[in-house]
């Protein structure tokens, strides 16, 4: 596992490039400033001159913004190198919005390596996780998994906590005993084993997905992992989120649930979600036949195409980059 270095290298020198890579470049803590601690590398006057040179940063998980708009992490890259050297800086990032927000020199590309290697590890493990759509009574119409805590999963915690017919998470308040978020470690797909039976329970899923904000976000394990379960699902996320999930070539579940709050302003995107889709949720004729075969192409298209996607496009990126 593990193999976005080895992937995203070979894509470099496909390109003929003299490159300095830095495959994590997040560090923590977290500055005061809402900003991660920056891995950058000291890079010589005789290296910035050659012509085919390029500083590849990967930021490995999502990167901080101002106002929705500046993305701290660059604004500390454009700070630390000369001006003269930010067009041959390679920032390879997950935010999905971030290259139609940034103004700047340096040269963004979308390369989400968490959710490349979620795949590469679904494929690895799958025989241990198969069974997790195999055709089985439902107890509930939908699941809702809030692990680790953030403010708008204890909002929609407390929305659907009296709900009939779902089942909804909480660290604090509704663990799965079966597999308690505490002792969840960093593999993702380890995790949706312990959760498997859970998942066959429901018949969808609702997505309290990492960021919630007007500004760029990005697409996790808690949304491709319903696609792998079959599970058609709603996210409450960042602003559009629907749209970034279409545009990267899965289909959003508008025949199941009404998705219009996913452009309305995060202070009433929540509220808004779950009112338009109570009813939907709560009906004891809760039905998700209809998206059968939406889901086997989801499914489809994650477990065979979405890896390639992912590649093509960042190849694209940097071909147009450096030619």
């Amino acid at each position: 596992m593990g193999g976005f270095n080895k992937k995203i290298t070979g894509i470099l020198n496909e390109l003929d490039l003299e490159y300095e890579f830095v495959p994590s470049m997040l560090e923590r803590p977290i500055s005061s400033n809402g900003c991660w601690t920056l891995n950058l590398p000291n890079i010589s006057a005789e290296q910035w001159k050659k012509p085919n040179f390029r500083l590849v940063l990967h930021a490995q998980d999502f990167c901080n913004y101002y106002n929705n708009e500046s993305c701290l992490e660059l604004f500390e890259i454009e700070n630390y190198y000369n001006l003269e050297a930010h067009h041959k800086i390679v920032f390879i990032h997950w935010d999905h919005d971030l290259r139609n927000k940034y103004q700047g020199l340096i040269n963004c590309v979308e390369f989400p390596s968490h959710s490349w290697e979620l795949v590469e590890s679904l494929k690895a493990q799958y025989s241990k996780w198969k069974s997790v759509y195999t055709k089985s009574k439902k107890q509930y119409n939908f699941l809702c998994l809030n692990g680790y805590p953030r403010r708008h999963r204890n909002q929609v915690y407390d929305l659907l906590k009296d709900v009939k017919f779902g089942f909804i998470t909480h660290r604090k308040y509704n663990d799965y005993v079966k597999a308690p978020y505490a002792k969840y470690d960093f593999d993702n797909v380890a995790n949706f084993i312990k959760l498997k039976a859970l998942y066959k329970s429901a018949r969808a899923s609702i997505i309290t997905e990492s960021i919630y904000s007007d500004g760029p976000g990005i697409i996790t394990e808690k949304t491709l992992l319903a696609i792998a379960a079959k599970h058609p699902f709603m996210c409450i996320g960042h602003r559009n989120i629907h749209s970034e999930i279409a545009e990267r070539g899965f289909e959003n579940y508008d025949d199941v649930f009404d998705l219009d709050y996913d452009v309305i302003d995060s202070d009433f995107r929540l509220d808004a979600a779950i009112e338009l889709n109570l009813e939907t949720l709560t009906s004891t004729n809760f039905n998700v036949d209809a998206a059968k075969e939406k889901t086997e192409r989801n499914y489809d298209f994650l477990m065979n195409d979405y890896m390639q996607s992912i590649e093509d496009r960042a190849r694209d990126q940097l071909t147009k980059i450096i030619v």
